[in-house]
């Protein structure tokens, strides 16, 4: 379990009281205070330069080690085992900065500010096809070359500029947001068009919220209610509840629609394919009708609970 050094001392301090204690569950971001508070507490703390020096000492009549066997899966023992034999290697100057500019970026757009393990399991959502987790998590790391990293190449510092627009390296930032290519136009066009004008107008997006899409929430920015008072009451105003469709709709049209200008850029780039403003318009499409049957098939076939079911109706209605 993560943070399992911490459960270990929390269930030390549990156990040795005389008295029973009692857990109950409430919904998260709720408007409950005590959550809240925690909530905020645990924020502080994650983005502390430097953590705080806790006693994570534990007597040895209150220290359980191991797991039941009738427990244990073949995954958690792997896990166990690398986490206890593997030494982890310190993250990339590149992953580094990338990772930093997702955080601003996404703390521009939602007010949040997300920790790196946030970030990086937000490129397993679920919401996602398996190619844009895979997608997401090699931008992240940077692992693709192109652009800049084609420039200390004796040979081919050609690639290292955008075919299209000649004068500009071809990043993936410029390849998402700045290159004057008609697919990356037709795309973004398309997903505005397709978004409910009740949630109001499609958002402008950053680098660093496309890498971290994973965790755009809607409503984006609460800068109004979090920043002015009730003139009504003279009080706060309460921070806007979450809509969970339309976070997931934003999520999977976001995703998607980056994913296939990526895919339009290498079949233009590497296989010399030419796009039709049809063709861009139908892939486009077919893309986002493939990834609504999924989600039919996974309510209706796969899960087939009142959740899935729902979840399904609040992102498509």
């Amino acid at each position: 379990i993560a943070n399992s050094a911490f459960f270990r001392v929390a269930a030390y301090q549990l156990r040795r009281r005389s008295a029973t204690t009692a857990f109950q569950w409430v919904k998260g971001h709720s408007g409950i205070s005590g959550n809240e508070e925690a909530d905020k507490l645990a924020k502080e703390g994650a983005h502390k330069d430097h953590p705080d020096q806790i006693d994570l000492s534990i007597p040895p009549n209150f220290n359980l080690q191991g797991a039941k066997l009738s427990a244990v899966t073949q995954r958690i023992a792997y896990r166990t085992l690398r986490h206890q034999l593997s030494p982890r290697s310190p993250p990339r100057k590149t992953t580094t900065r990338t990772i930093s500019r997702v955080q601003d970026g996404l703390e521009d757009l939602t007010g949040s500010r997300e920790t790196p393990k946030q970030l990086w399991l937000s490129c397993r959502n679920p919401n996602f096809r398996p190619l844009i987790k895979q997608f997401l998590f090699k931008a992240t790391q940077q692992a693709y070359r192109i652009g800049d990293s084609w420039s200390p190449i004796p040979g081919y510092q050609d690639r290292a500029i955008c075919p299209t627009c000649e004068d500009s390296s071809d990043n993936l930032d410029h390849i998402l947001l700045e290159c004057l290519s008609p697919a990356r136009r037709i795309v973004w066009l398309l997903a505005a068009d397709i978004w409910p004008a009740n949630y109001g107008p499609w958002p402008t997006l950053n680098y660093g919220a496309l890498l971290g899409c994973g965790k755009l929430s809607f409503p984006l920015n609460n800068e109004e209610q979090n920043g002015m008072t009730d003139r009504r009451n003279n009080e706060p105003p309460r921070a806007a509840k979450r809509n969970p469709g339309a976070s997931r709709l934003l999520q999977i049209l976001v995703s998607e629609s980056l994913y296939l200008i990526w895919v339009l850029r290498c079949e233009r780039v590497i296989q010399d394919r030419n796009h039709s403003p049809s063709s861009i318009q139908s892939r486009w499409r077919n893309a986002i009708n493939r990834r609504l049957q999924i989600d039919r098939v996974t309510a209706s076939k796969i899960k087939r609970t009142p959740q899935a079911a729902d979840r399904v109706k609040a992102t498509w209605q």
